[in-house]
């Protein structure tokens, strides 16, 4: 199962523009079609995040009987307190998983408030205005994070959806360590949201060694684990995010109904051949699923150029590059 998550303008003033993708592998693989002696299923699992938190998160659901939708649940709402660059509350995502010898896809990914229109970010020459679409309240789409994990969850997972969020609000609560690599990252995240969100308040002071202790992101996750994702979309949550958009130099858009009324996608992966084996993947609006079967095609018709080509060698890395 592969999960990737986009961030969005979190309504709450954090406007964190970075990606990441959290793998969560529970080693099933589709029938080789020319190698059907060897197994289509493994019986051991992995676990690849950004970070140990998000890692150990699912490994503690997994430990407790709980399955890969339950780890991808678990890291998801873990990185919202860990790495909030990326992987945050107020953005979107896509999950790719297969399930009992059947493919799904499930694509939660923002979308515009009912009020947007397409000259929003233009100012009255129809010139783009600058940092508009990217901070601040206006730049904020409909979240889907939310949703879309209690979607996967309720159709795939088998622990409770509190016990899945234990270990996100138990760090949120008691606090992580700060270490340098998240002092790298938001080193240049403080002058870029300085004045436009409160971005600075919150993680301005915070230096390598220090403890990150979040009590409003702890609550805002009880909420969650206690009420699901209609806590966020429809209970206090989506008043405060709502109450947010008037916050600001410019207003955003975001409105009870647009929260009430997000849905979710569930769509057909796509899947193509590559060494005997099906490759399921990610359809449109996801651009990697198309563009990672075009990747191995292109490799595959190219296979002359790398005979005798070491791997990672700098003239196989010129060859990916040229791929790429």
């Amino acid at each position: 199962m592969f999960v990737s998550s986009r961030p969005g303008a979190f309504p709450g003033g954090l406007s964190l523009a970075a990606t990441f993708a959290v793998a969560l592998v529970w080693l099933t693989l589709s029938t080789p079609l020319s190698a059907l002696a060897r197994p289509d299923v493994f019986t051991s699992g992995a676990v690849a995040a950004p970070d140990a938190y998000g890692a150990r998160a699912a490994r503690d659901v997994l430990k407790a009987g709980g399955n890969a939708v339950d780890a991808a649940v678990a890291t998801a709402f873990t990185l919202a307190v860990t790495y909030p660059e990326a992987g945050n509350l107020g953005g979107g995502g896509f999950m790719t998983l297969y399930v009992k010898g059947k493919p799904y896809f499930l694509d939660y990914r923002e979308t515009a408030p009912a009020g947007a229109s397409a000259n929003m970010y233009l100012d009255a020459k129809g010139e783009p205005i600058v940092d508009l679409s990217l901070t601040g309240e206006l730049s904020s789409g409909i979240p889907g994070t939310v949703r879309g994990l209690a979607e996967a969850h309720k159709r795939f997972g088998k622990l409770s959806w509190a016990r899945d969020l234990r270990m996100a609000i138990f760090y949120a609560r008691h606090g992580i360590v700060f270490d340098q690599k998240m002092a790298l990252a938001w080193r240049g995240s403080d002058e870029t949201y300085a004045g436009k969100t409160n971005f600075g308040r919150y993680f301005g002071s915070m230096k390598p060694g220090k403890r990150l202790v979040q009590p409003e992101l702890a609550a805002t996750l009880e909420m969650i684990a206690r009420g699901g994702d209609k806590a966020f979309y429809e209970g206090r949550i989506a008043d405060l995010i709502v109450a947010q958009m008037a916050r600001g130099k410019v207003h955003g858009l975001i409105t009870k109904a647009d929260l009430a009324n997000y849905k979710v996608a569930w769509r057909e992966p796509i899947q193509g051949q590559w060494k005997g084996y099906t490759v399921i993947t990610a359809p449109p609006p996801s651009s990697g699923g198309v563009a990672l079967l075009q990747l191995l095609g292109i490799k595959a018709d190219a296979a002359n150029l790398f005979k005798g080509v070491a791997l990672n060698s700098a003239q196989y890395v010129h060859l990916i590059s040229e791929i790429e």
